[in-house]
């Protein structure tokens, strides 16, 4: 299996990136990016379940940590 990494996992080409590894069970998906769309990023992490997500802004990455935490999903 090869990790992957998406820097900018919620834009267009990160978000077509993700379909498309989606449909390979060859790749296993570590760590999501993205500036400040948390809704989108937190889906994507209930979908790939990554080790990491990140927010680039303070606030975003506070909400996303939240919901994360409520959702018990294993996502530093």
């Amino acid at each position: 299996m090869k990790g992957v990494t998406i820097l900018g996992a919620t834009g267009s080409v990160g978000t077509a990136t993700l379909e498309v590894l989606g449909q390979h069970d060859e790749f296993q998906i570590i760590a999501l990016t993205a500036r400040t769309d948390v809704d989108r990023l937190y889906r994507q992490c209930l979908r790939h379940h990554p080790k990491y997500a990140v927010m680039v802004d303070e606030a975003a990455a506070k909400a996303l940590r939240e919901r994360i935490r409520q959702a018990r999903l294993d996502v530093q």
